[in-house]
């Protein structure tokens, strides 16, 4: 009786467990799974699906899409000829000679320079990786390509060039120069400066806690800086005074110049020296002991030191009165610039090319580079200034100011700079931006673009 109601409760179960597992069989399987599965494991099911590669980085240069291709670097060296450039990614001769015989309407091949970059453009085919386009870059912004494909051809072509308004404002510790180089300046805005200031500041006396504001604008491509555009205005203050300058066109038929806040040209009559940059190693004396002749007499001039080769300016417009060589002299040039001023220039290494005797020299112009010719311990220039046939010391002559501006234009030119001169006053030197970079120890710069 036990037996039976045993199997018969048996066969109950079986009957209710198939139920059950018919069921809820999902739900069941589930649970298994989650119980054999490791507790360290995650219970998802694997499921195999394939493995797909990501899509290439898009690559946009030189205007054109070279996604996919293989993009080597060739840096040009000293004495490398275009012809062995290609010949080295095996392009075909009579490609090359096209080149050669076809260029000279784009861009002569002689003028290819050591240091810049050629970008190959190289493409896997089945008979292996074959160039299909060279591209040289003549300087940040125009480059040539030489098409190796198909059919071979050049063309002449320009990376798209942003163009940034900026606002920079900066005291000095050291040298204007070193304050920019050492802030991830372009230093070519000293050089910029130094020529607008040229004849109100001695860039070689600036003291410790100067300051400047500078208006200007300045290009990019690809985020990187190409170069300076115009400095629209700035100021300078040395030695405690503000020197101002804002840039101004008259009308399209004039070329503009800088004028300071009331209109009065930035250009005076004479520089303050014939070098950019430059260290004064001997001053106007009426005695001095010469290094050479080991006498003492008289010094009529003001000796500035330089690097040999640097380049000596006329200090203003004037006629050519002497360019040669004399045994004390040196290569020397002397010009008269009307009838009370000549100005002269000594110990020059040479004498610049078309600076001879009878010709015309404008302020600013090349006529000659440092030297030690003659009677000379070092490389510097002697300049000589002569006010009414007698020798004076240049820095004790007040400099007339060339013509203002006209005065039909100056409410025009006043409204003009109004902007400009609150926007620089707004300029805060000793603000600090991180982009920058600073060298604290240099300068404290801001910096910004509008």
């Amino acid at each position: 009786m036990n037996r039976k109601v045993l199997y018969i409760t048996g066969g109950v179960l079986v009957v209710i467990l198939a139920f059950v597992i018919g069921k809820y069989s999902d739900g069941i399987k589930s649970g298994l799974a989650t119980w054999l599965t490791p507790a360290n494991k995650s219970a998802t099911a694997l499921v195999s699906t394939p493995v797909q590669k990501p899509a290439p980085k898009p690559v946009y240069m030189y205007g054109m899409n070279l996604t996919g291709f293989h993009l080597l670097t060739h840096n040009v060296q000293k004495n490398e000829l275009f012809p062995d450039i290609l010949s080295k990614y095996n392009v075909a001769a009579s490609v090359v000679q096209y080149f050669i015989s076809e260029s000279k309407s784009v861009f002569n091949l002689n003028k290819i320079r050591a240091g810049n970059n050629c970008t190959v453009v190289m493409e896997q085919t089945a008979e292996g990786m074959k160039p299909k386009k060279l591209i040289y870059e003549q300087d940040k912004i125009n480059f040539i390509v030489f098409n190796l494909e198909d059919s071979a051809y050049l063309y002449h072509g320009q990376n798209k060039v942003e163009r940034k308004h900026m606002e920079v404002g900066g005291k000095i510790e050291s040298s204007l120069y070193e304050t920019l180089e050492n802030s991830n300046i372009p230093s070519s805005l000293a050089v910029r400066m130094a020529d607008i200031f040229s004849c109100a500041i001695d860039f070689y006396r600036l003291q410790k806690g100067d300051y400047f504001k500078v208006i200007y604008d300045e290009d990019f491509v690809e985020g990187e800086s190409v170069g300076v555009g115009e400095i629209q205005a700035c100021i300078f203050n040395s030695g405690g005074k503000d020197n101002y300058a804002f840039y101004y066109e008259k009308d399209k038929a004039h070329e503009g110049e800088y004028y300071d806040e009331r209109g009065e040209s930035m250009k005076r009559q004479f520089l303050k020296a014939p070098l950019k940059f430059f260290r004064i190693s001997s001053k106007f004396a009426g005695r001095r002991f010469h290094p050479v002749t080991k006498v003492w007499k008289a010094h009529l001039g003001t000796d500035y030191a330089a690097a040999y080769g640097t380049p000596i300016m006329a200090t203003a417009d004037g006629i050519v009165e002497d360019a040669h060589f004399k045994v004390y002299n040196g290569n020397y040039v002397k010009i008269r610039h009307n009838g009370q001023y000549k100005t002269q220039y000594l110990h020059m290494s040479k004498i610049a090319k078309g600076v001879k005797r009878g010709s015309r020299v404008s302020q600013g112009q090349v006529i000659g580079y440092v030297g030690s010719t003659g009677l000379a311990t070092g490389p510097h220039v002697c300049y000589r200034f002569w006010k009414d046939g007698q020798q004076v010391d240049p820095f004790k002559q007040k400099g007339a100011i060339s013509e203002p501006l006209p005065a039909k234009y100056k409410n025009q030119y006043l409204n003009q700079i109004a902007s400009l001169k609150s926007a620089l006053d707004r300029i805060n030197v000793a603000e600090t931006q991180q982009e920058t970079a600073l060298n604290e120890s240099s300068a404290n710069i801001s910096r910004k673009a509008k």
